[in-house]
C-alpha cells in the first residue's frame, strides 16, 4: 500500500486497458523564452495588449512575442510567460538614488531605485519627483514645499524612453503613511522598484528639483541552456492543465526537464518546436532523433517544419517572417479543446493554423507519412484548399498504442486534474458511507456531463465510465488509516488517423474491389 504524509486529494494511474481514459477543460499555455524586459517569475497574460505592456513590443530577435501573439491569434485564451534571462544580467539603476534635500542643506538620498528585471531596456528609464499639494492632489513642478502634513506627500513618474509610463501621486517617506512609498511603488509598479528610504522626518521642509535621474548598468547577458531548465519549476506555482512550450528550444536536457515535470504533475503536456533552419525531411529527422529516446515522450509531441507566418511587426508584402510553431500549435489545441473537448484530435481540416502562409521547406504528401512514421512521431501541416494550412499530426513521441495519442494523453491529464479538484472537499470530512456516496456522484456527474459532450466511448453512459466507492474498496483499514479510496474507469476516444475506403466497381455480374 502506498505511504501518504500530506493530507490531500492523490490520484493514481493505472496501465492502459480496455476500459479507461477521458476529458476536456480550460487548459492554459506556459511560454518559456527571452524577451526585452518582464519578470522571471510565471506570470498570467490574457491578451496580446497585456503581453506587450510588460515584456515590451514584438523584436525580430525575441521569439517569445511572436509565439504568444500567434497562441492568441488561433484562440488561445489564457498564458503564463516565464521570461528566461541570463544568470549573468544585471538591473538597471539610479547610480546614486534619487536625490532631494530635506533640510535645506544639500542633497541627501531619498531612496535607491531599480529597474524590475534585468537587461539593457532599463537604461532607458527616468524617474522625476515632483511636489504634491497637501491633498494629494496634481504635481507643482519646481517648487518648494513646506507642509504640516505629517506624511509629507510627492509624486514619482517613471519615464521609458522619454514616454510617461507611471505616475504614482501623494507617495510618502512616512511609514506610518497608507501611501507610504516603498508600499505603493514595489507592490504595483510593472518598471521600478525602490529601496533603502530615507528615515528623515517626512513632515520637514523639501525642495523637489524636477530633474530626471537616469538608470544606468542594466545589461541582457547572454542566455544559456542552463537558464533555461532553471526557469522550468515557475510552473510549480501554476495549478490546472498545462501545455508548456520553449519557444524555439531543443537541448535534449532542457526538453528532458521539461517532459519530467509535465509527467511529474500529471496534468501538463509539452510542446518542442523545430529548427528555423532545417530545409528538409532528412535533416528534420535528424534533429529530432535526439528525442527518440524519450521515456515519459507521452507527455510531448514534435512539430515540424517552422512555418512562414504573417508578421505582426510588419506592413506590406514583406510582413512575413519564418517562426517557430508551437505558440500557434497551442493557440489550435485550445481552440479544438473549446470546441469539442480534448478528446478531439488537434489535427484535420479545422484545425487551421491562423496566420500561416506555409512552411519553410515544401511538403508532399510522403514527406507528411515519412515524419509521422519516424521514431519519435512528428506531426508537421498541410496545405489544404479552402481551409489553409492545418495540423496534420496528433501523436505524441510515445510509441504504446494509447499513449502514442496527443487527445489520450492529454484527456487522462485532464481528468485526473479534474478528479483532484473536484473531490477536495473530502479532506477531513467522516470517513463513511455518506462521503462515499457524495463522491461516487460528484465523480459520476463530472464524467456524465463529459461523455454527453462526446469526450467518452460508448453508446451509454455505462460503457462510458464506471465509479466505484464503497465499502468493497474502502475497508476498515483503509478507513484506520484515513485512505478513501475511488475507482475510477473510462473509456477512451481514438483519433480516426487512417480512412480506408474499399471503392467496388459493379458492372452488373462481376465488380472489382480498390482500395483508395
Amino acid at each position: 500500500m502506498a505511504t501518504y504524509s500530506t493530507p490531500g486529494v492523490y490520484v493514481n494511474e493505472k496501465p492502459l486497458q480496455n476500459l479507461t481514459q477521458q476529458p476536456t477543460g480550460g487548459t492554459a499555455a506556459v511560454f518559456f523564452g527571452e524577451a526585452a524586459r518582464g519578470p522571471e517569475v510565471a506570470k498570467l497574460i490574457t491578451d496580446w495588449p497585456s503581453y506587450r505592456r510588460v515584456y515590451g513590443e514584438l523584436e525580430n530577435k525575441y521569439d517569445l512575442g511572436y509565439a504568444v501573439y500567434h497562441y492568441f491569434a488561433n484562440g488561445g485564451r489564457n498564458a503564463y510567460v516565464v521570461r528566461v534571462a541570463a544568470a549573468a544580467g544585471v538591473e538597471a539603476s539610479i547610480a546614486n538614488g534619487v536625490l532631494y534635500d530635506p533640510d535645506g542643506q544639500g542633497d541627501a538620498k531619498m531612496f535607491d531605485v531599480d529597474a524590475t528585471s534585468k537587461g539593457l531596456w532599463g537604461n532607458s528609464l527616468e524617474v522625476l519627483i515632483e511636489a504634491s499639494n497637501q491633498e494629494g492632489g496634481s504635481a507643482v513642478s519646481g517648487l518648494t514645499e513646506t507642509t504640516s502634513d505629517a506624511h509629507g506627500t510627492f509624486t514619482v513618474v517613471v519615464k521609458l524612453n522619454g514616454t510617461e509610463v507611471e505616475r504614482w501621486p501623494a507617495v510618502s517617506l512616512d511609514p506610518a503613511s497608507s501611501r507610504y512609498v516603498a508600499t505603493i511603488i514595489n507592490n504595483y509598479s510593472e518598471y521600478v522598484e525602490i529601496s533603502n528610504v530615507s528615515t528623515a522626518d517626512p513632515s520637514a521642509s523639501r525642495s523637489y528639483t524636477v530633474t530626471a535621474f537616469t538608470f544606468s548598468n542594466g545589461a541582457d547577458g547572454t542566455v544559456a541552456t542552463t537558464d533555461y531548465t532553471a526557469a522550468v519549476d515557475a510552473v510549480d506555482l501554476i495549478n490546472g492543465n498545462l501545455i508548456l512550450n520553449a519557444v524555439g528550444q531543443t537541448a535534449p536536457t532542457l526538453i528532458t526537464a521539461l517532459l519530467s515535470k509535465a509527467e511529474s504533475r500529471g496534468d501538463s503536456f509539452v510542446l518542442i518546436d523545430p529548427s528555423l533552419t532545417a530545409a528538409d525531411v532528412a535533416t528534420t529527422k535528424t534533429e529530432s532523433s535526439a528525442f527518440a529516446s524519450a521515456s515519459n515522450g507521452g507527455y510531448g509531441a514534435l512539430y515540424a517544419p517552422a512555418l512562414k507566418m504573417v508578421d505582426p511587426a510588419k506592413t506590406g508584402p514583406g510582413a512575413v517572417r519564418d517562426t517557430y510553431p508551437c505558440g500557434a500549435v497551442a493557440g489550435v489545441i485550445a481552440r479544438t479543446e473549446n470546441q469539442r473537448t480534448v478528446a478531439k484530435a488537434p489535427a484535420g481540416f479545422a484545425a487551421d493554423v491562423r496566420g500561416a502562409l506555409g512552411t519553410v521547406y515544401q511538403l508532399s504528401d510522403a514527406d507528411i507519412g515519412e515524419l509521422y512514421d519516424y521514431n519519435p512521431y512528428i506531426n508537421s501541416f498541410k496545405a489544404v484548399p479552402g481551409a489553409g494550412v492545418v495540423v496534420y499530426g496528433a501523436r505524441t513521441m510515445a510509441t504504446v498504442t494509447a499513449d502514442k495519442f496527443i487527445p489520450v494523453r492529454r484527456t487522462l491529464n485532464y481528468i485526473k486534474s479534474s478528479l483532484k479538484d473536484i473531490t477536495a472537499f473530502a479532506v477531513f470530512e467522516p470517513n463513511n458511507e455518506l462521503l462515499w456516496e457524495r463522491l461516487t456522484a460528484r465523480v459520476g456527474g463530472f464524467l456524465g456531463d463529459f461523455y454527453r459532450l462526446g469526450g467518452l466511448k460508448g453508446k451509454t453512459s455505462r460503457e462510458a465510465f464506471y465509479v466505484v466507492c464503497d465499502s468493497t474498496n474502502n475497508n476498515a483499514t483503509s478507513v484506520d488509516q484515513g485512505i478513501v479510496n475511488v475507482e475510477v474507469g473510462i473509456a477512451l476516444q481514438y483519433p480516426a488517423e487512417f480512412i480506408v475506403i474499399n471503392l467496388a466497381q459493379w458492372t452488373g455480374g462481376s465488380n472489382t474491389v480498390e482500395s483508395l
